[in-house]
């Protein structure tokens, strides 16, 4: 099982690019960040965004860059479209677009954006990757769903490689479902339970679908944790580290 690094909020850049730079450097598969724009509480600050991953991939040179995870509510699809496909240059090919369906709902009310119901928000990220796999061929799309509608959408160039889709769905079943039909990857939250009811969706899917857990406050004996999904069949799992981000050298131990 690979093990990626998800840096806690932090607004100290220089930490974030060294515990990036460290990750990189002790092997780890991935890393990446929240993605929020909302300060809830203004001591709270930390450094996220698009151009936060074309830093970090100018600074690195291997690990995949994976946001944990890209509000789909937060982007019109054509941002998407567009900040993948740079993104996916100025990496060369490294960035994956971990996305979820959101569930900040806060900040959303904080800052004016409508919150549709959960069956709404599951839906409308699903029409918007079917598009995006289409765009990211360099084909002008039509595309008429119940959310989205698209006519002559396009967006050039397009990224190196077709992007993997890493889906967030945290503890989300329904969110599980659906992308079964999109995702290459699925990331739940890191509960025994749920990981076995996705394993068990994805064999029923018959689609070559990876599965990762991710882990915000970690639990007790994770060692043992992770060895146990690592028999389960999970192929990668995100483990937040916080600042000072020491922890990340003695989490090499981790790695299989």
């Amino acid at each position: 099982m690979k093990i990626a690094v998800n840096i806690g909020p932090t607004g100290d850049w220089s930490a974030m690019l060294a515990a990036a730079r460290a990750a990189e450097s002790y092997g780890f598969d991935a890393v990446g960040t929240l993605d929020h724009y909302h300060a809830e509480q203004l001591e709270w600050s930390f450094i996220s965004g698009w151009s936060a991953y074309g830093a970090l991939a100018m600074a690195t040179s291997r690990i995949k860059l994976t946001p944990m995870v890209i509000d789909h509510m937060n982007y019109l699809p054509g941002v998407i479209a567009k900040e993948t496909a740079t993104l996916s240059w100025v990496s060369n090919g490294r960035f994956e677009l971990g996305i979820g369906a959101g569930d900040y709902f806060e900040e959303a009310r904080a800052w004016g954006t409508p919150v549709p119901d959960a069956s709404t928000r599951v839906s409308m990220l699903q029409e918007t990757i079917t598009a995006l796999r289409m765009i990211w061929q360099g084909e002008r799309v039509n595309f008429d769903g119940q959310h989205l509608h698209l006519k002559n959408a396009a967006s050039t160039p397009i990224p190196i490689a077709m992007p993997r889709v890493v889906v967030g769905a945290g503890s989300s079943r329904r969110l599980i479902r659906s992308a079964l039909t999109y995702a290459d990857e699925i990331n739940v939250y890191g509960d025994d339970e749920l990981i076995r009811f996705a394993l068990d969706e994805i064999a029923a899917a018959q689609r070559p679908i990876a599965l990762s857990a991710f882990v915000w406050d970690w639990p007790e004996k994770i060692e043992e944790k992770l060895a146990n999904w690592r028999q389960l069949g999970v192929q990668r799992t995100f483990l937040t580290f916080w600042p000072p981000f020491d922890g990340i050298p003695q989490a090499v131990r981790f790695m299989s």
